[in-house]
């Protein structure tokens, strides 16, 4: 018989959820399904901006229980998002318990415990979320799917390319309209296309990234209006060049092939039965 240790004799109740993750690398988030933080069993649970933790859903017949987690991620953030790209959180262990805010000394049983499944990002909405399914998930394998496209991200572990030997130091130059800017002070710019799929840094902290770059007129092309509201002229700048993933990329660009995290050369699935 389980004992969540809650004090089932007191006249009103304060009940809240508590998560803890515990990535393969032995890093632990604790999430309090609060809005403050609660301490049980010498373990903190601090809220967590932007999350939603579901209903524990407990099915018969064989079936695995599972839940879900919904998140923001941004870069460098308690969730981060390179971190969620590059899988440190895939297969992580989750706990969850349930405790009384008012009275809440020791976490008691695990109400549902699991591991995740799938993880799920919105890189625009900077939105994701963990699915996460029962203990019995544990018998399958986690593997990585054959593709002939990259399936890391520039700069990081898995690439190993050091980001500041990569960089490009500039100012904003001149605004040209809510989408398009020039950058000046580029000691050597580089060839059309160079930053493409890129990103960029200023001095005050905004990251955006580049659609297009073009030598001749040192033009900046960004997905997203913002070079009116968030970019000043004269403001200093960093630009990081861009990786459309694929392996002639890697080769040639930046020297790195022997990284590249794909099977270019992979014929699919008709040259596997024969079609």
């Amino acid at each position: 018989m389980r004992n969540y240790g809650i004090t089932l004799t007191s006249t009103t109740l304060f009940l809240a959820r508590v998560v803890k993750i515990t990535r393969l690398d032995s890093v632990v988030l604790r999430i309090a399904e609060a809005e403050e933080a609660i301490t049980a069993s010498a373990e903190t649970f601090l809220p967590l901006y932007g999350c939603e933790i579901s209903a524990v859903k407990h099915v018969i017949n064989g079936g695995v229980g599972s839940m879900e987690v919904k998140f923001a991620h941004s870069d460098g953030g308690t969730l981060d998002t390179e971190e969620l790209n590059t899988g440190f959180w895939d297969g992580a262990t989750v706990q969850t318990f349930l405790v009384d805010r008012s009275t809440a000394t020791t976490l008691g049983d695990p109400l549902f415990t699991g591991l995740i499944d799938t993880v799920t990002i919105d890189p625009i909405g900077s939105s994701g979320s963990f699915d996460i399914r029962g203990i019995a998930v544990q018998a399958e394998a986690f593997i990585q799917t054959f593709q002939p496209m990259c399936r890391t991200d520039l700069f990081s572990s898995l690439c190993s390319l050091n980001e500041a030997d990569w960089d490009h130091a500039g100012t904003v130059g001149t605004i040209i309209d809510r989408f398009n800017f020039t950058v000046a002070g580029l000691a050597s710019p580089p060839a059309d296309g160079w930053f493409n799929q890129g990103t960029f840094i200023t001095a005050s902290g905004f990251k955006g990234v580049i659609a297009n770059w073009v030598q001749g007129t040192l033009k900046m092309t960004t997905y997203q209006p913002v070079c009116m509201s968030r970019l000043t002229a004269g403001e200093a700048i960093t630009l990081y060049p861009g990786c459309d993933k694929t392996a002639q990329t890697c080769r040639e660009k930046f020297s790195n092939r022997i990284n590249h995290q794909a099977e270019a050369h992979f014929l699919g699935i008709n040259s596997i039965v024969g079609v």
